[in-house]
């Protein structure tokens, strides 16, 4: 079975046990790739050519130094390959202002300063349309083209809709295709063993399936604990007919 996933601080995809070898343009080049493709494109090649390639997530850091220290660690983390990386949104943190800590700010110079492929978390949650759309104006002018659509976590301690605003991701992933066409490859959450918030694991399956149709290109999960936890969420989500990557999203813990 082909499977696609993550490791590391992100993940790691591995078709099969196949060869380790560095072909042509996979994520093992030590030189970051300076290519127009699309982020899905070069996914799906790797998957087709059963190569093994990884991605990194960051947690942007909370003070102008940290966020320093992480980007000097860019080019060296580029030598390992990633084909992409990608960058969580904090509400807390101004993620689309002009701080040297901010979501936008770290992944616009992962992208135009170290070469680096970039994936941009963006949360809908506490957020108006409007505010969501400059945020997505601001990162197609900086560059960045890849989009995680995610819902977020409420402020409180229960979830609570919104009038005439963006309540689930996908409501923002429809957005994003409605007002930018097909600029940006776009990810969702998937959840192995369903959303805590949701009333069933396959009532879950069914709003990623809603995901997938409005348009987004691959989904990355919630971490898990046990790989049979993800097989059985691969199988899953074929048998409803989602046929997009799906990538197991893996925290490393040290015991």
């Amino acid at each position: 079975m082909l499977i696609e996933g993550h490791k590391g601080m992100g993940r790691v995809s591995k078709s099969d046990e196949g060869s380790r070898e560095c072909s042509k343009g996979s994520s093992c080049s030590s030189t970051p790739l300076a290519d127009t493709d699309r982020l899905k494109d070069k996914m799906r090649r790797r998957i087709e050519s059963r190569d093994i390639w990884f991605s990194l997530e960051f947690f942007p850091p909370q003070t102008a130094n940290a966020a320093v220290n992480l980007i000097s660690r860019f080019d060296h983390m580029a030598v390992g390959g990633p084909l992409f990386i990608d960058v969580t949104w904090h509400p807390a943190g101004d993620p689309g202002g002009d701080k040297e800590t901010s979501s936008m700010t770290i992944a616009s110079t992962a992208v135009n300063y170290c070469g680096l492929e970039t994936l941009l978390h963006l949360t809908c949650c506490n957020q108006t349309k409007d505010q969501i759309t400059q945020h997505l104006k601001k990162a197609r002018s900086l560059g960045l083209k890849n989009i995680f659509a995610l819902r977020g976590d409420p402020l409180g301690d229960e979830w609570k809709t919104e009038e005439e605003e963006f309540n689930y991701a996908c409501d923002l992933v429809k957005h994003i295709r409605c007002e930018f066409n097909d600029y940006f490859d776009i990810c969702v959450a998937g959840y192995p063993t369903g959303h805590p918030d949701c009333g069933s694991y396959k009532e879950d399956l069914r709003h990623l399936k809603v995901k997938t149709d409005a348009g987004s290109d691959f989904i990355i999960t919630q971490l898990f604990f046990k790989p049979e936890t993800f097989l059985k969420f691969y199988t899953d989500c074929r048998a409803i007919g989602i046929t997009c990557p799906i990538l197991p999203g893996i925290f490393p813990i040290q015991v």
